[in-house]
């Protein structure tokens, strides 16, 4: 029970934190867009909040697609094999995907550390916030792809409504 909680409150709060980004980001381009090209005033911070926004909106919809496991994949050839077969190469395509994923947050908290003295030039943010979508990003997919690698090799995993293996 305290899994499904937990569940429930990781996706509504990543989902809310998703729709507020992109409502941020899609109201500062619709300011740019009126005050650049109606007022002929232009605002200083109009593109660098939806740049910042995008970066985020980036990784962390990638940790949605990665929890809904709706990451692009091409199994036209995997699907011919039996499913034990199929269960292992999932696995190791996770393997491969984890390993991955480590890489990208070591070199994610690397990039941030040296960019966080760097000031943006409109907000005069740290540079580093925008880069630290990156780790967060990684480390957030990095939990759900190991629970989805552990869950196949304890032998749970999903199936479709044929009663085949979900990709």
């Amino acid at each position: 029970m305290l899994s499904k909680l937990s569940n429930f409150l990781s996706v509504k709060l990543l989902n809310s934190v998703i729709i507020i980004m992109f409502v941020i980001m899609s109201g500062a381009v619709f300011i740019q867009v009126v005050f650049r090209y109606v007022l002929h005033q232009p605002i200083y911070w109009s593109e660098e909040v939806p740049r910042f926004m995008l970066i985020w909106l980036t990784f962390l919809g990638s940790v949605l697609a990665m929890k809904n496991r709706s990451h692009l994949s091409i199994t036209l050839l995997i699907n011919r094999f039996p499913k034990r077969t199929r269960l292992w190469i999932q696995c190791f395509a996770n393997i491969m995907a984890l390993l991955f994923l480590l890489v990208m947050v070591w070199g994610g908290v690397v990039i941030t550390n040296l960019t966080m003295p760097n000031r943006s030039a409109a907000l005069q943010l740290p540079t580093g916030l925008v880069y630290l979508a990156v780790p967060v990003g990684g480390i957030l997919m990095i939990i759900y792809l190991a629970r989805q690698t552990l869950d196949l090799f304890r032998g749970k995993t999903d199936k479709d409504e044929t009663g085949e293996l979900k990709e």
